[in-house]
């Protein structure tokens, strides 16, 4: 658990004003660090646990401590830091949305972060990408404003998508797509051996990793969403694969090579999403809600049935509502 904030300085006096508050911080040692795209780094520990600060020549101020006590002690001299919410509980911790398991790791270094997309979506193709980041790429992800797809619109999506590719490269991109038949028949395949959904995830995640890690050799580590068992990837992984350190979390979009990993999966799925109402002349809406099953029931009365499996991940109980 970690608590981040993220503003922006303005001018240089400011800058200055903010690297000389922080390095007088009773009771904290902080250690200065060389990084690419920042007027500078700090890295600190104290009683309570550890703070990072890193002003990025941009102007954003990157603020994360490992506990809120820590943060608090930031609010007096930094303009725009959020003072810290009670919980209302009386006597209890203080506490804030941000500091909730957010996900974000205290991770160095290069690693693939994998994230999917069309799991929760009757319609359409599971889609899972792995995107490889380093020290380089990252800072260059967050100024571009690499977050969740989720939060993100289609149009604005596509953008990123094509920029986190010029950064990156193609090299550092890897995807596995299932088109809505051949998820079918894979969740059968799975589901005769014994196994779920979550083993399918883990093996398009441990896919993905693989294929990144034979492209870029020097990676050590990857980061993943934690669906489910932390087995599940462990256990699908490869040579390569094995060698690594793995890091499951929830909430691992809070690391930009995951974000970076649902941006593109979340635009190759409304990508194909795109391909399915113009080949079938129907709209197909996201998700798994009475639009949806509506808008299957006037697929199953042009089409028929049997065709159902070409459109929709058919062990949904949507298919069976229907």
């Amino acid at each position: 658990m970690s608590v981040a904030q993220k503003l922006k300085i303005a001018s240089p006096r400011e800058k200055s004003n903010i690297k000389t508050g922080l390095l007088a911080l009773s009771g904290i040692q902080w250690e200065e660090k060389p990084e690419q795209y920042c007027d500078y780094r700090l890295d600190g520990r104290g009683p309570e646990g550890w703070l990072r600060v890193k002003q990025y020549t941009n102007g954003t101020l990157y603020i994360e401590a490992s506990a809120m006590a820590l943060m608090s002690r930031l609010v007096a001299f930094i303009p725009g830091i959020e003072a810290p919410i009670t919980n209302g509980t009386g006597g209890g911790a203080a506490t804030s949305v941000s500091a909730k398991p957010s996900g974000k790791l205290d991770i160095q270094g290069a690693y693939v972060g994998t994230d999917e997309s069309g799991k929760g979506d009757f319609f359409g193709s599971l889609v899972i990408a792995g995107v490889y980041v380093t020290e380089e790429t990252i800072p260059i992800l967050i100024e571009l404003g690499v977050m969740d797809s989720k939060k993100l619109t289609d149009k604005t999506m596509a953008g990123l998508a094509m920029d986190i590719v010029q950064v990156v490269g193609e090299q550092a991109i890897s995807c596995v797509e299932l088109a809505p038949k051949r998820y079918n028949e894979l969740y059968q395949e799975f589901k005769q051996n014994g196994k779920n959904l979550n083993h399918l995830l883990a093996w398009g995640h441990a896919t993905v990793i693989e294929n990144l890690l034979i492209a870029n050799p020097e990676c050590m580590q990857a980061v993943a969403d934690q669906f489910g068992n932390e087995r599940y990837i462990l256990s699908q992984l490869k040579e390569k694969g094995k060698q690594i350190k793995l890091y499951q979390t929830p909430r691992a979009e809070a690391n930009v090579g995951v974000a970076a990993a649902s941006i593109i999966a979340r635009n190759r799925f409304v990508q194909r999403m795109e391909r399915l109402n113009q080949d079938f002349g129907l709209p197909f809406s996201k998700g798994a809600n009475p639009i949806v099953k509506n808008q299957a029931r006037a697929f199953l009365q042009k089409f028929g049935r049997g065709r159902l499996n070409e459109i929709a991940k058919l062990h949904f109980k949507t298919a069976n509502e229907l």
